[in-house]
């Protein structure tokens, strides 16, 4: 185990006496990162554990990978030392992976230095360059406030070390309070800003008819890949990353205590650091299998390269397009083009010009250009055999050949030929560069990378982390509580999960106020227009002039329904357009109703005989009244009365009461044909006041 090495200031010495040790200490005695290839403490650019690094300054960090920076382009000579040193030391300490966000604090603290004073003197930083290096991060940086917390450690550690005066133990940024992580990334972020978080449901469904294709005809590898992990970041809550640690044989099933087949994916999950089986809802468990299934076919052939690089071979690996000679013969231009799997001569010639400075294809052999692989090979993969470093990993990385994901190179690329002897190590840009919409100007084809483009769809873009969002989001719809969503998301705290959660609106609060019989405050929802009806489909739904009702075939017609056109009471006018209108949009509807129920009759559903005896004659008795409403022989203006089939249980009361009595009721409506509306005027006089 490597031993920690810790730094231990003395009180007695100055500032600038302190960080000479300390660099020293940093540069001299700690060993991390030594036996990496390319490193030096020299060197503008260290390759770590997780990824390499450069000491480029504020204003050169765009510098293309592939140039080599100046002396103008570099930290400055005064501050390099102390970067170098304070990130050495602090990941032999404390190994972690925010080297980059580091990077990105003492770049800005290096700026705002060397714009106050010219030489960066990190011994006499204070509260004024701290501010302006937090304002340099607030404009460079979209995470702005986390490169600030970093910034913040930075000036603290060293003053611990007694490096930095001590009064930056005091020191903070403006990123707390409203402008902190929890109110505008967090958990407490406003509504629109997590809804901006779930995924495009056109870009889904763009990418679900591009994997639905997939069934009837062959994929290019780069749309199997980029729709079949779509679909397993669809199954469960994951990280794009994560991907690294699928085995082929990564889904497993087994009986749940219902007896049916719970289906779930099984592998190693780095940030908690366990292992993890995480169930996939029933409804997505065919297209799991397919999608991992997909997987595995396309990346078959890189597997089974992996497998024989592992054995240290020193005779060229025979692929099947191979060219069938002995090792140690001359090979044409031809020939060794097939070997190296290229399609043209041409492309072979470009590929050794890159090799070995010469475009000539001429005198090699299998053997002698199985070294050219094989140099090839270490570089492209330097932690062969495995895609990921091992140091400082708590359990050792799959192999290539035991990884779902395992690349041929260029597999997944769309103008080259994938190679038939070299890997590559997935990575998540394969994935994510090709869903994010991004316009190369520069190019003549600028969009040449794009999923939606290729297939004819509006360029979209998706994140790989919306998935995750939508899924937390669905669950707690669903009724999960939040330590099940924490657990299959594979969270350390509950705390990281509310921020994948929508705001509750009250819903929690209704619920547990339903439960206690507690009254709560009352929203009213908006009525419910005839076309809204329509999504519904047809049924057993009642229409009114008030709203919509749903009820089963079983439960019948309901018998509180204001029925007014089977109601005695109603007079109507000749020539009422409107009253014409709505009572043919009523005998419409209770057609569809009619027909629904004999559907339903037909299917078995035998309680739908009683809407069909209840509809069929009111469908025939309201084209009636139609008819009359319409007949241009009546005269516009005349009263038409309804021979109604009152129902109400005080009209049956009170017609028992009468036939007992041997009483005799006189309609209403009669009295005011034959003797005015005087005379029930008189009537309701003898009545007297209602409450009497």
């Amino acid at each position: 185990m490597t031993k920690v090495i810790q730094f231990v200031p003395n009180r007695d010495l100055t500032a600038n006496e302190n960080l000479k040790a300390f660099i020293e200490l940093a540069r001299d005695f700690i060993s991390t990162w030594a036996n990496l290839d390319g490193f030096t403490w020299k060197g503008a650019r260290w390759p770590t554990t997780h990824g390499a690094i450069r000491f480029l300054n504020q204003e050169n960090t765009g510098l293309h990978p592939s140039l080599t920076p100046t002396t103008e382009q570099l930290l400055h000579p005064q501050f390099i030392d102390v970067a170098k040193a304070y990130i050495r030391h602090r990941y032999h300490t404390e190994p972690h992976k925010n080297i980059g966000r580091e990077m990105a604090a003492l770049r800005a603290l290096e700026y705002a230095l060397r714009l106050d004073m010219g030489i960066p003197d990190i011994t006499k930083v204070c509260q004024r360059h701290f501010d302006a290096a937090v304002a340099v991060i607030d404009r460079r940086h979209k995470a702005a406030a986390l490169i600030a917390s970093e910034l913040l450690k930075v000036v603290k550690r060293l003053a611990d070390y007694n490096i930095v005066t001590g009064g930056a133990q005091f020191w903070t940024h403006k990123y707390v309070g409203d402008l902190g992580y929890d109110k505008t990334n967090g958990a407490m972020t406003p509504q629109e800003v997590k809804d901006k978080k779930l995924p495009d449901q056109d870009a889904l469904l763009a990418i679900g008819d591009v994997f639905s294709r997939g069934y009837d005809d062959s994929l290019e590898d780069v749309d199997v890949l980029i729709t079949s992990i779509t679909a397993v970041l669809l199954c469960a809550p994951m990280r794009i990353n994560e991907f690294l640690r699928f085995r082929g044989k990564c889904l497993a099933h087994e009986a749940d205590r219902h007896g049916k087949q719970q289906y779930y994916l099984k592998y190693w999950v780095p940030k908690t650091k366990e292992y993890a089986r995480k169930p996939i809802p029933e409804t997505m468990a065919e297209i799991a299998i397919e999608a991992i299934r997909r997987l595995i076919k396309i990346t078959e052939e890189g597997r089974r390269l992996a497998r024989y690089m592992e054995t240290s071979p020193t005779k060229f690996y025979r692929h099947k397009n191979c060219p069938d000679v002995p090792d140690d013969q001359i090979l044409s231009r031809e020939q060794l083009a097939q070997a190296l799997g290229f399609a043209s001569v041409r492309s072979a010639e470009t590929y050794m010009k890159d090799r070995t400075g010469s475009r000539r294809l001429t005198g090699y052999t299998l053997d002698s250009l199985w070294k050219i692989v094989l140099e090839h090979h270490q570089e492209l993969n330097p932690h062969f055999p495995f895609q990921e470093p091992t140091s400082g990993a708590e359990v050792r990385p799959l192999k290539m050949s035991e990884s779902l994901l395992c690349c041929l190179r260029h597999q997944f690329s769309i103008n080259r030929n994938t190679s038939s002897v070299l890997l590559a190590p997935f990575h998540y840009s394969y994935y994510c560069t090709r869903l994010d919409a991004r316009e190369y100007k520069h190019r003549k084809n600028s969009r040449c990378m794009c999923f939606y483009t290729r297939h004819g769809f509006e360029p979209k873009k998706l994140k790989s982390h919306s998935p995750r969002h939508l899924l937390n989001r669905l669950a707690k719809q669903s009724g999960l509580s939040i330590d099940v969503i924490t657990a299959w998301s594979s969270r350390s705290t509950y705390r990281q999960t509310l921020t994948y959660l929508d705001n509750d609106q009250g819903e929690a609060a209704a619920a547990a106020a339903t439960l206690m019989g507690i009254d709560t405050e009352q929203n009213p929802k908006d009525p419910v227009t005839s076309e809204e009806v329509e999504i519904y489909g047809q049924g057993p739904i009642h229409r009114s002039r008030y709203g919509l009702c749903r009820r089963s075939w079983r439960v019948g017609p309901c018998n509180k329904f204001g029925d007014c056109l089977n109601c005695s009471e109603l007079l109507m006018c000749k020539g009422d357009r409107v009253a014409a209108e709505n009572i043919a949009q009523d005998r419409d509807n209770l057609a569809k109703t009619y027909k629904a129920a004999q559907v339903a009759i037909e299917r078995g559903e035998r309680s739908a005989t009683r809407w069909v005896k209840v509809h069929g004659p009111q469908i025939k008795k309201l084209g009636e009244l139609l008819s009359i409403l319409n007949d241009p022989k009546i005269p516009d203006g005349s009263p038409i009365e309804i021979s109604g089939t009152d129902f109400s249980h005080e009209q049956t009361l009170i017609n028992d009461k009468v036939k007992e009595a041997g009483i005799k009721l006189v309609d209403r409506s009669k009295l005011v044909i034959e003797y005015g509306e005087d005379l029930l005027a008189c009537l309701d006089e003898l009545r007297g006041p209602r409450n009497e």
